[in-house]
């Protein structure tokens, strides 16, 4: 600690020594998304459409206005800032744990706001629970298409172009006691793109950045970046390169690179210690590095089966050497991660899954779980 104060950034050892001591949570989010940036802050125009480019991908964020109750149209702008990219981490997260492409939000705002880590939920006019609903309104009216093309196994460039929504439709009430619900369905396309193309975060990491869009941006880049390096030399790019990736008009190149430095130091470095990247010179030096979390199945809770609550699905034992029920297990628990085995999950997916493991194991009849201590 007073090395870090030495060196003026107790803030930093702060940081490692919070995220040192958290088990590893995954959390996603589209690739595309992880290489190109939202709005930093409030556009000059917000009504404007956004466009973004890196290479084969293309974004576009096109503001649209909402129909409202009374038959009036509202215009909300479009997104920007820290919590709209939570917001996307969240619901992209919880798309591919549960592999299912309606993602439900919640019942209230505040607990919705819990899942996402917010510890102090404040309300108000610029309280913590009235922006990040202003932000999520924006966010589901929004018309959001990623294109990618796509390239032949000889080089040449394919003629098919993809163009994809993010939200198929979305839907909830608001309930005069406050009570607040949000359900989304991710379109079907972009949801099979995504569960090949998520990449994998530290849901603690995005916890210590969350108050911060660049640090947010930069460590969502480097998760994308450095596990797809090449070889043993290091890549490089400009300033303005970087400016372009992050969504920076690149106006102010110097006080761009001092932001970036900022949260690569003081922020993005403690929760990425594996990152390899250089930000001190006039070009950025990126190395091959592995990712912040590596996309492994992990064995959950020590499942046993206790009873089986409705007929046999099988008339006939299996035919193989594992019998109905062990196999039945080991489905189960190949789609459970660490995570994944905490109460506040179970209660919530445990039955999806347990579902989902029986009709794999041919068992089509209805489960109950007993909890017994030991």
């Amino acid at each position: 600690m007073a090395v870090a104060q030495e060196a003026g950034q107790p803030d930093l050892f702060e940081r490692v020594t919070a995220f040192a001591g958290e088990q590893p949570v995954p959390s996603f989010l589209h690739s595309a998304l992880c290489a190109m940036s939202l709005p930093v802050r409030r556009p000059a125009n917000e009504f404007a459409a956004i466009l973004r480019v890196d290479g084969q991908y293309k974004l576009v964020i096109t503001p649209r206005p909402v129909l409202q109750a009374d038959g009036t149209l509202l215009a909300l702008g479009v997104l920007y800032g820290a919590l709209p990219r939570l917001i996307l981490i969240h619901i992209m997260s919880q798309a591919v744990r549960t592999q299912f492409r309606e993602v439900h939000l919640g019942e209230t705002l505040t607990d919705w706001m819990r899942q996402m880590g917010y510890r102090t939920i404040s309300y108000g006019h610029r309280g913590s629970a009235t922006l990040i609903r202003q932000q999520l309104d924006r966010l589901l009216a929004c018309e959001w298409i990623i294109r990618w093309d796509g390239q032949a196994a000889n080089g040449s460039g394919e003629f098919g172009i993809k163009e994809i929504k993010l939200l198929d439709e979305y839907a909830g009430f608001n309930r005069k006691s406050g009570e607040f619900g949000r359900e989304i369905k991710l379109t079907e396309a972009f949801f099979g793109h995504l569960r090949e193309h998520a990449v994998p975060l530290d849901e603690n990491a995005i916890r210590q950045l969350r108050d911060s869009p660049t640090a947010l941006d930069l460590y969502t880049w480097l998760a994308y970046r450095l596990p797809r390096i090449g070889g043993r030399r290091a890549a490089t790019l400009s300033w303005q390169q970087l400016a372009s990736h992050l969504g920076n008009e690149g106006n102010n190149i110097r006080k761009f690179r001092q932001t970036v430095r900022d949260a690569w130091d003081r922020q993005v470095s403690a929760v990425y210690p594996g990152a390899r990247a250089d930000f001190g010179g006039g070009l950025i030096r990126l190395e091959q590095s592995p990712p912040p979390l590596r996309r492994a199945v992990l064995r959950g809770a020590d499942l046993t089966l206790v009873k089986n609550a409705g007929r046999p699905a099988l008339n006939a034992p299996p035919t193989d050497a594992e019998s109905t029920p062990a196999r039945f297990l080991r489905l189960l628990r190949g789609t459970l991660t660490a995570v994944e085995a905490k109460a506040s999950w179970v209660r919530s997916n445990l039955e999806v899954q347990m579902a989902r493991a029986a009709l794999a194991a041919g068992l089509g009849a209805s489960l109950t779980v007993i909890v017994r201590p030991k």
